[in-house]
Order: structure tokens, then C-alpha cells, then sequence
């Protein structure tokens, strides 16, 4: 299933729930986003309209140590830099202090993204319109050669949420974008399914930790250990690492959901039969977790499929569990998938 064929909106969504800032899916105008067609021009839109938002409350300062030869003094007196440069002869000393500026690590990755994305080809032109006016806002900020690892350094605190999602967004660009080297231009290398299943993945974990209160989600607690079976414990380092990708607990049910993205949900095989590998993984994930984590307490199984216009729905019993195949066509309006994904737990 490709992400093209999703429509750019709920692309957001999702984004905004494997991301963990489901409130700022409101903070974009959506009916912006149904005139869009492509990715690039999705993501275009969310940073400078996050930029707007953010030159309008105050843009984030912090101080920075800054190296200038002054009249006068200022901060603290770099004596050996003053006497080897010969300053005092012209009346001048070198000092470093502290300046309180916009031109901070997270400005710089958000205005810098903004600047290569003016470079990317194909861009809508009212989107290349916004970028340009949201990147000119940043006056005073440097650009930079962006790297992931700049992304890991950034420190921000709770008070700056919204950075955050923004700054997600970025990293999300920088993945996708290729660079032409004889014209300098970018193209996105698209939303691959391997982006796509990360993010599907992550959408499924937290829709059902936010929005509904009967089951125990918990982020942390789903990874499943192998049953002691008498393997010997310096073998047992060599068996795979097992994790559901979300495990809802209640008094009175317990369900373990696999989430899967696929071109096509049933292999596109004769008769739509499931598929046994996804089968043989959850059926390990129910024998294991009971037999490590509850013991007589069964737990049942759901294999979540995304799909576009298709239906898949299945429901059979394996060595005593129930075992579900279904699916969520994300072509329907947001507020029919927020049902459809309460219905299947409910």
C-alpha cells in the first residue's frame, strides 16, 4: 500500500500520533492539507505554518559564547588573545560573553530545513510561497549542513512541546530528502514502506494508550520473553528478541496487537488467505507472554492491517486463543477511522 494513496490529512494524523503530539493535529489548517497531493507539500505546509505560529508567540533565545574584539570591556578579558594580536595598540581588547540571540541549535535545524526545502523540485508554489516567508522570519539564524546526530544534541524542555513536533517534522525531511549533485536540487525519496510500517507501528501504540480508558497500555511493557523451556541460559542470548507492537490489558481481557503494513494486506494471494509467517508470530507472542507474564490467564490476538478501499476481516481459534485479522481503511474520514479502531477492541 503506497502512502500516496492515503490522503495527505490523515498522512498527518498518523505522523502526529506515532510522534506523540496528537494535540498539534489541530494546529494545522486541515483544509489546507485537502488541497494537497504530495508529501513534500504536506510537510512544507507544517513547518511554516509551525513557523508562523512560532514567530507570533516569540521565537525561542538562548545565550550563546561569543569571541569579539570590542572598544572597551565586555564580559571577561581574553588577555592572551588581546597581548598576541597586538589589540591594545588599537585601542581594542578581546573578550568572550555570553549574547542572547535566536540562533540557537533548534532554530538553526528548523530554518536550515526550511532552506533546502526551497531547493526541492515540484514544490506547489503556494507552498514555496509559505516557506520562503516563514524562512525569512528566521532572519539572524544560521543555516547549517544538517546531520541526524544535530537532532540527538538538541535539549528541549517541556515547556517547548511544540519545537519538538516541529523538529520531528525536520528529521522526517532530512530522511527523505536525495540531493542532485550536478544541480544542487532535491527530490524526497517518498515515504517508503519501511517509513510507513515504523509509523503505522507507533500510530496503532499510542491511538489506543490516549483514546480509550478500559485497557492498561503501557509503552515499555511489550516486550515478551521466551518461555524456560530448558534451554540452556547461555544459549538463550541467541533466540530472537520478541515485542508486540501494542498489549492492552484489562480485568477481564488481555489482547496482544500486531500491527502490519503491507502493499496488500493478504499477500494478494488466491482466496485472501492470511498470512502464515504473520500467524506463527503472534501465535509465539500468546504462547510466551502467557506462559512468562500471566500464567492461566489466556490472552487473545489481532493482526491490524492498514488498507485503502479493502476490507479484511477474519476471525479463528488456534490452540485455544482467538486470533482476528482486521483491518483500517485509511481513505476514510479521520473521525470514521478513530471509530473503526475503537470497534475493534471494543
Amino acid at each position: 500500500m503506497s502512502a500516496g494513496r492515503i490522503p495527505i490529512a490523515n498522512v498527518y494524523y498518523l505522523l502526529c500520533y506515532a510522534w506523540r503530539h496528537v494535540e498539534e493535529c489541530d494546529r494545522v489548517r486541515l483544509d489546507a492539507l485537502d488541497e494537497l497531493d504530495r508529501v513534500p507539500n504536506l510537510l512544507g505546509t507544517v513547518l511554516a505554518q509551525g513557523t508562523f505560529r512560532l514567530t507570533r508567540q516569540g521565537i525561542d533565545r538562548g545565550y550563546l559564547d561569543v569571541q569579539e574584539d570590542i572598544a572597551g570591556i565586555r564580559g571577561k578579558v581574553d588577555v592572551g588573545r588581546t597581548v598576541k594580536r597586538a589589540l591594545r595598540s588599537r585601542g581594542r581588547v578581546a573578550c568572550t560573553f555570553e549574547e542572547l540571540t535566536p540562533d540557537v541549535p533548534h532554530n538553526r535545524l528548523l530554518r536550515s530545513t526550511l532552506s533546502a526545502l526551497l531547493r526541492v523540485r515540484d514544490l506547489d508554489g503556494n507552498v514555496r510561497a509559505d516557506i520562503r516567508r516563514a524562512y525569512e522570519k528566521l532572519d539572524g539564524v544560521t543555516v547549517v549542513r544538517v546531520t541526524r546526530h544535530m537532532f540527538d544534541q538538541v535539549q528541549l524542555d517541556s515547556n517547548r512541546r511544540y519545537y519538538r513536533f516541529l523538529l520531528s517534522v525536520c528529521r522526517l525531511v532530512h530522511d527523505l530528502l536525495l540531493v542532485d549533485e550536478r544541480s544542487g536540487e532535491y527530490r524526497f525519496a517518498g515515504l517508503t514502506d519501511a517509513v510507513m510500517s515504523k509509523v503505522y507501528e507507533d500510530f496503532v501504540l499510542e491511538f489506543y494508550r490516549r483514546e480509550q480508558d478500559r485497557y492498561r497500555v503501557n509503552r515499555r511493557g511489550r516486550k515478551i520473553r521466551w518461555a524456560r523451556d530448558g534451554t540452556h541460559e547461555d544459549e538463550r542470548s541467541k533466540l530472537p528478541r520478541m515485542e508486540a507492537d501494542a498489549i492492552l490489558e484489562a480485568q477481564d481481557r488481555r489482547i496482544i496487537i500486531d500491527a502490519k503494513y503491507y502493499r496488500e494486506a493478504l499477500g494478494g494471494r488466491v482466496g485472501g488467505k492470511l498470512r502464515s509467517d504473520n500467524l506463527y508470530q503472534l501465535l509465539a507472542y500468546l504462547r510466551n507472554r502467557e506462559a512468562t507474564e500471566a500464567p492461566g490467564a489466556m490472552h487473545e490476538g489481532i493482526l491490524l492491517y492498514p488498507t485503502v478501499g479493502q476490507t479484511v476481516s477474519a476471525r479463528v481459534r488456534l490452540e485455544g486463543h482467538q486470533i482476528q485479522a482486521r483491518s483500517i481503511d485509511l481513505s476514510k474520514d479521520w473521525k470514521d477511522i478513530h471509530h473503526d479502531m475503537l470497534q475493534i477492541i471494543a
